[in-house]
């Protein structure tokens, strides 16, 4: 059975918008968008992985293991928020909200939601965890928001392959090697995916309508 007589014609479309029509050729690049989200997914489970626990252990060391209920370090709504609904799905399941349950619990949104403006008193402690020089919050903060997105785009089974993957996918090595050069470099050994230095979707110079640059037809599977 074609792959266009399984997916939704909505969903297919954007596939078969860029690939001009060519359905073969669109099968495939659905394909690429599976495997590179695949990919990112994994480089992202090991960012955040290092994030919440660099990021904890940063805020413990400033204010005490009960930092995430004082809201002179929890400031936001969103974050007191965030970590009430962590708390609550522990309980529901069956678990002991203990601290190193919350830290597991707690979503990518709260842990780059500390490097916010509204945030910014945590920065002091927080400056400590990445090992480069001349960093900003604003720059951690930016970051952080681009891969809140790219995750949620994945987590949607949405398609990526017009995002800036390569730019992206650095972004993911640099925050995760300013933690952990050790933690960067499994990110790069178990990357399963080339990732293209050029966009893969780009302007069509004569429609303006977005393609994708069959010069990269080496980076789709078959």
């Amino acid at each position: 059975m074609p792959l266009v007589d399984i997916l939704s014609p909505d969903r297919f479309s954007t596939y078969l918008g860029w690939a001009e029509g060519d359905v073969p050729l669109a099968e495939r690049l659905y394909s690429y968008n599976v495997q590179l989200s695949a990919d990112f997914y994994a480089s992202m489970h090991m960012l955040e992985v290092a994030l919440r626990n660099k990021v904890d252990e940063a805020l413990t060391n400033a204010h005490g293991t009960g930092w995430m209920n004082s809201a002179t370090v929890l400031v936001e709504a969103y974050q007191q928020g965030c970590v009430a609904q962590a708390h609550g799905t522990l309980l529901r399941d069956g678990k002991a909200a203990t601290h190193s349950q919350m830290v597991a619990e707690l979503n990518f949104g709260f842990w780059s939601s500390v490097f916010g403006r509204s945030s910014n008193h945590l920065w002091g402690p927080l400056r400590a965890i990445f090992q480069t020089n001349g960093l900003k919050r604003a720059t951690i903060a930016q970051k952080l928001r681009d891969l809140r997105r790219l995750r949620n785009r994945i987590a949607h089974y949405e398609p990526i392959l017009a995002q800036p993957i390569a730019a992206l996918h650095q972004d993911i090595l640099s925050l995760t090697a300013w933690m952990s050069v050790d933690a960067s470099a499994w990110i790069t050994t178990h990357s399963t995916v080339n990732y293209p230095a050029t966009p893969i979707i780009v302007s069509d110079p004569t429609s303006g309508v977005s393609v994708f640059d069959k010069a990269l037809l080496g980076h789709l599977p078959n």
